[in-house]
């Protein structure tokens, strides 16, 4: 296996303001804004959290309204906050849109967005479908979120619209199948799969998270080589955010890795 370990394992979020880090996938996104948003306001940088989708109540942070933000209260903002558009009948947390994030940006230069931009009904895994993730077009990084609970599990059950959205790379592979590695990697990497939702040019990286769910070790680790062979996946983020003992650890492709990019040019 042709990667090493980074310490520590955050170095890859951006402290500068004005940066946007979108969060995708499935199985583990809000943990992971939980952890960049702790990292970052323990080392001093300002920080916004939001999304561009629903998402459950975080009730740990600091909650504003968007059309507070204009309002003569907003010189009290504290360091890291979650912004939302209010409440949905069900009383979830309703996103704010691509272009509000884009506005943070511009009016917050000297803090680090950091946005869910699609949801996964809390399944493990998920298959896209149009219209989806919501980027905003200052996104700077992507960290692509995926479950590895899923795997030894019956497809059907991991995967949100297993049979009612088409993925190819998957074949014809049934609800009552196993998952295995070998359709993770086809999940991340084939087409149409979770790294061809990322915007041209915004370097990404992989979050493999409940790796508590996962003992599997070996078969863990040689899809993280195959997965790092795809040219659009420099790093990988080993995480189980949950517990007592959170758990991070983060690896990097080593320069001489063979790469190919699949579907890239």
């Amino acid at each position: 296996m042709n990667f090493s370990f980074v310490d520590p394992w955050h170095l890859f979020l951006p402290r500068e303001g004005g940066h946007v880090v979108g969060i995708s996938g499935s199985g583990g996104k809000t943990s992971l804004l939980r952890a960049f948003g702790r990292i970052l306001e323990a080392e001093g940088v300002p920080t916004i959290l939001t999304s561009t989708t629903r998402t459950e109540a975080l009730d740990e942070f600091e909650v504003w309204n968007l059309e507070d933000l204009g309002k003569p209260l907003a010189s009290a903002l504290p360091s890291l906050f979650f912004l939302r558009d209010g409440l949905t009948s069900e009383g979830k947390w309703r996103g704010i849109s691509a272009e509000d994030v884009d506005s943070l940006g511009k009016s917050f230069p000297d803090r680090v967005i950091l946005v869910e931009v699609d949801g996964s009904a809390g399944m493990p895994l998920k298959l896209y479908r149009p219209g989806e993730p919501v980027w905003p077009s200052r996104t700077s990084l992507a960290v692509v979120s995926m479950s590895q609970g899923a795997v030894g599990e019956k497809a059907g059950a991991v995967v949100h619209r297993f049979g009612r959205q088409h993925f190819e790379p998957l074949g014809e592979l049934r609800a009552d199948s196993v998952w295995l590695w070998e359709h993770s990697l086809a999940l991340l990497t084939g087409d149409g799969g979770y790294l061809d939702q990322i915007p041209e040019d915004v370097p990404s990286v992989l979050a493999l998270t409940c790796m508590g769910d996962q003992d599997d070790s070996i078969g863990l680790f040689e899809f993280v080589g195959e997965a790092m062979k795809d040219a659009r996946l420099p790093l990988v983020v080993f995480c189980e955010a949950t517990g007592e003992t959170p758990y991070f650890r983060t690896s990097c492709r080593l320069e001489n890795q063979d790469s190919t990019d699949e579907g890239k040019e």
